[in-house]
């Protein structure tokens, strides 16, 4: 019988915004997914230091802004850690609480790019697959090249995503809101509203 496909999108979602929900979405129709599970982290690795809006707020617009996705669901699993949130040891977890399952974790170029650098970056790449989204001429050949390494090397399987992506950021967005300006289009309309109702990034 062949498994269930289960799709991590992990991240700070701070906030969450339009382009999380269209990888998302594309990672559910293109990668086949049953299940897709958004990971909302309590602190990243690559953001130990900086501000975040409070774990309550990332949760809420996170859970806001997928509602209406078919087959997602968010979980308070990372945030309920105190630890740094390292994929590895969610994927780990995760394996545990799906252990009939296959675990697709969705990513961007820049990060797939440097996953073997990431802790237990090797081991991931030997446990579990990849969702990987596009973006038609950025770093194309780097992306086909370390494809290529990470199946000879590790036997990874690696899906790439084809449906295009909203160009937008989080950085983007606060930046905006810093100064006042209209964020919207950028993040779902429940979202916005969510954030203006608790001033948010001001």
């Amino acid at each position: 019988m062949e498994k269930k496909r289960i799709g991590i999108l992990g991240g700070s979602f701070d906030p969450v915004h339009c382009g999380h929900v269209a990888l998302g979405r594309a990672a559910i129709a293109e990668g086949n997914l049953q299940k897709l599970i958004v990971m909302p982290a309590h602190v990243q690795p690559f953001k130990q230091g900086r501000e975040v809006a409070e774990d309550k707020h990332r949760m809420e617009m996170c859970r806001l802004a997928f509602e209406d996705t078919e087959k997602a669901e968010v979980s308070d699993y990372e945030m309920t850690q105190t630890e740094i949130s390292y994929t590895y040891d969610t994927l780990a977890w995760l394996e545990s609480v799906y252990p009939d399952s296959s675990l697709y974790f969705i990513t961007g170029t820049d990060a797939f790019l440097e996953i073997e650098y990431w802790r237990k970056g090797q081991e991931l790449l030997e446990h579990y697959s990849f969702i990987v989204s596009v973006r038609p001429g950025y770093k194309e050949k780097d992306l086909e090249e370390k494809i290529q390494y990470y199946m000879e090397q590790y036997h990874t399987e690696v899906i790439q995503l084809h449906a295009e992506m909203p160009d937008v950021s989080s950085t983007k967005i606060k930046a905006r809101r810093s100064r006042d300006l209209s964020i919207e289009e950028m993040v779902p309309e429940c979202v916005e509203r969510y954030i203006h109702e608790h001033k948010l990034y001001v």
